[in-house]
């Protein structure tokens, strides 16, 4: 539980130091609410007993707009980003119970200095669920078995400016929460939501129009090759409170196509303790622990952060692979032009596998 805490703080700090360095003329806060209503998806069959689930959701949000030319240089965009609370009603209140959550958050925003304007958002942070699993009292909830759960938000809005003072927007959102692969059993939950948003600002401003210069990049400066290594810990199974090592290493290389945008090529060798537990337990079982893939994605490139997702195959799995393809999605920070530092998820399908610190070197 501490290293996942880890976790966190080194994806927030970076974004505290930015928004420090930030002139104070360039800094608004102001406040957001959202009204959400999801439909929870039936992503295994070790989860059809919760049947149809609908969740509801009331989040606010204290928001720090950047508005300084600089802002806007470091994307062609104005970066908005800060610390959201959330209650959410499951639907299913004997099963999966109420989440609380608080988030923290970054959402790109573009066009807003015209009347309707969009922005996209990524969020990661800490949720207190009330209903674990327990074999007596609820043993039909397989999706959480911890109170404290890691929730992951990816979406967009679409967004109408009413007056200096205010904003009203639509925002469609795909959430995810789980321990990471903390304790089992952790199926997760994952519901898509629709959001009536409203934005109250205390004092009127608007974004600025900045004139874009061409974006021109030499050859030799579009590709970029990095080493990254990972590692966490996993339980086995719900029964069972040992953690076993997970890491590996990646090679990865970048082609930037644009200011904001890059696309992505890599290999991924992995190496699984707790596999390697399960094959020493079954005396049937001869075979390997570890796991090599081949991946390919895409990044944003927001200043020093970046958001990967890719999608990769197996090409070497002996033992136990979930399914021949998985996703991993990366949030990093650049401390410098070598060394970077963030999070991932590798996923399979719909069910997280488990998350991951993200240690990065460039190498050119």
């Amino acid at each position: 539980m501490k290293s996942s805490f880890s976790l966190l703080i080194l994806i927030v700090l970076p974004f505290n130091i930015v928004i420090s360095q930030e002139e104070p003329s360039g800094n608004i806060f102001y406040y957001n609410a959202r009204v959400h209503y999801g439909s929870v998806i039936i992503h295994s069959k070790d989860i059809k007993d919760i049947g149809k689930a609908y969740p509801k959701g009331l989040e606010l949000s204290l928001v720090s707009q950047l508005t300084s030319k600089k802002a806007w240089e470091s994307c062609n965009c104005y970066p908005r980003r800060g610390f959201a609370i959330g209650l959410w009603n499951f639907d299913k209140p004997e099963i999966l119970g109420n989440g609380y959550l608080v988030n923290f958050f970054i959402e790109p925003v573009f066009g807003g200095w015209k009347s309707w304007f969009f922005s996209l958002k990524a969020a990661l942070g800490v949720a207190y669920l009330t209903k674990p699993y327990d074999e007596q009292s609820n043993p039909y909830n397989l999706s959480y078995s911890t109170n404290l759960s890691f929730p992951l938000h990816l979406g967009t809005t679409l967004n109408f400016r009413v007056s200096e003072k205010s904003n009203v927007g639509l925002t469609i959102i795909y959430n995810h929460l789980s321990n990471g692969g903390l304790k089992e059993p952790n199926k997760g939950i994952n519901w898509p939501s629709i959001a009536l948003s409203y934005d109250y600002k205390p004092k009127a401003f608007n974004l600025q129009k900045y004139t874009s210069e061409k974006y021109v990049m030499e050859d030799d400066q579009r590709y970029t090759g990095r080493l990254f290594l990972f590692g966490t810990g996993k339980q086995l199974n719900h029964s069972e409170f040992t953690k076993y090592f997970i890491g590996g290493i990646t090679a990865h290389g970048s082609y930037r196509v644009g200011r904001l945008s890059a696309l992505t090529a890599g290999a991924e060798f992995e190496w699984d303790e707790s596999d390697k537990e399960e094959i020493m337990r079954d005396p049937a079982i001869d075979t390997d622990h570890k796991k090599a893939a081949l991946y390919g994605g895409h990044e944003f490139l927001l200043g020093r952060f970046t958001f990967s997702q890719s999608i990769a195959v197996y090409l070497y799995a002996p033992y136990n692979p979930n399914d021949p393809l998985y996703q991993k999605y990366t949030l990093s920070y650049s401390w410098n032009d070598k060394f970077s530092t963030g999070i991932g998820l590798k996923a399979h399908r719909h069910v997280a596998d488990y998350l991951s610190l993200i240690i990065g070197y460039q190498v050119f």
